[in-house]
C-alpha cells in the first residue's frame, strides 16, 4: 500500500511540474514590478509561481499552530487514557472478597 501511495504522490509531483514547466513556457511576457524601493523587470510566470509560492508556505505557518495544539490535546488525551487503562485493570484484579 505504502508503494502505491509514493507511486500516485510522485506522478502527482510530476503533473505539477509539468503543468508548472507549461504555464512558464505560455506566460514569457515582461512584467514590470514596481515596488517601494525600484523596480525590476520580471516574466509574469515568475512572479505568478513566487506567489502562489509565499501564498502556500503562509498557508503552512498559520495551519502550524493548529497543528501544535491537536498534537499537544492528542499527547494529553493519551495520558489520561493510559491512566484509566491502569485503573481498570488494578479494578479487575480486585477479587470479591478483598470488596466486602
Amino acid at each position: 500500500m505504502k508503494t502505491v501511495a509514493r507511486l500516485l504522490y510522485a506522478l502527482l509531483a510530476l503533473l505539477v511540474t509539468l503543468l508548472g514547466l507549461a504555464f512558464h513556457v505560455r506566460n514569457q511576457q515582461a512584467l514590470v514590478l514596481d515596488y517601494f524601493l525600484g523596480t525590476v523587470d520580471v516574466e509574469l510566470s515568475v512572479v505568478v509561481v513566487t506567489t502562489l509560492v509565499c501564498g502556500v508556505a503562509l498557508g503552512a505557518l498559520a495551519m502550524a499552530s493548529v497543528v501544535l495544539r491537536l498534537k499537544t490535546e492528542l499527547r494529553r488525551l493519551k495520558r489520561r487514557q493510559q491512566i484509566a487503562a491502569r485503573e481498570l485493570a488494578s479494578l479487575r484484579a480486585i477479587t470479591l472478597k478483598d470488596v466486602n
